[in-house]
């Protein structure tokens, strides 16, 4: 009789000790967020882009002054965060025909034009993009940008002349092609300093300034 009332009692106490324990351990879980299973998100690491191309930008001429060139633009991007970036290039304009309209000492330039640009990108709607499942990610999307930019030529070869001096904020989009290709097209305004006089240095002019562009690279 005894030992049956002991198990009745050792019964009864499991039976109301289990819910107590599993309230504390829930309240436990729930005051110590860590302990439940969490994904951390992924650390970010800044990438570069190297970019080699031409296209319909500055440099390019077809007959006039300065002849006949195509541009070559060298370039580097830099990623600071997942929607900043920084880039440089330097543009260069490679004469193809003769410059029958230069002075004579430049009609022999095969470099009609140096120039170098830097700036600042910031590629916006890029969570966006992610949720519609187009492409996005580092270097691709839309995006706004500031940008300084001078330029040389050589009206007298092989001494260069400062030509312009130009800040401007841009909208453009930039897009991979292929595995190697990038397309980046573009279109802004802001204020230019240009050289006035070709002969002789006779001061600055400060004008509107327009840029734009369309560019193919190859990328690595």
């Amino acid at each position: 009789m005894r030992t049956n009332l002991y198990l009745c009692a050792s019964i009864f106490t499991a039976s109301i000790g289990a819910p107590v324990v599993s309230q504390a351990q829930a309240s436990q879980e729930l005051a110590d967020p860590t302990s439940a299973a969490t994904t951390p998100a992924p650390a970010f690491t800044s990438t570069s882009l190297v970019k080699l191309g031409t296209g319909l930008t500055r440099g390019l001429t077809i007959g006039g002054y300065r002849g006949t060139a195509l541009p070559v633009v060298l370039g580097v991007e830099r990623q600071l965060t997942p929607a900043w970036a920084a880039y440089a290039n330097v543009s260069s304009a490679w004469r193809v025909g003769a410059r029958t309209a230069a002075p004579e000492a430049g009609r022999n330039a095969i470099v009609t034009e140096l120039g170098v640009d830097a700036g600042a990108r910031y590629y916006y709607h890029q969570e966006k993009r992610r949720a519609e499942g187009r492409a996005h990610g580092p270097f691709v999307g839309n995006y706004l940008a500031a940008q300084a930019t001078t330029s040389f030529t050589p009206f007298y070869a092989p001494r260069l002349h400062h030509e312009v001096t130009a800040l401007s904020v841009l909208w453009g989009t930039q897009h991979r092609v292929g595995g190697h290709g990038l397309l980046d097209a573009y279109l802004g305004a802001g204020l230019e300093t240009r050289r006035m006089g070709l002969t002789s240095y006779q001061g600055l002019r400060l004008a509107p300034h327009l840029e734009a562009g369309i560019k193919i690279s190859l990328v690595h």
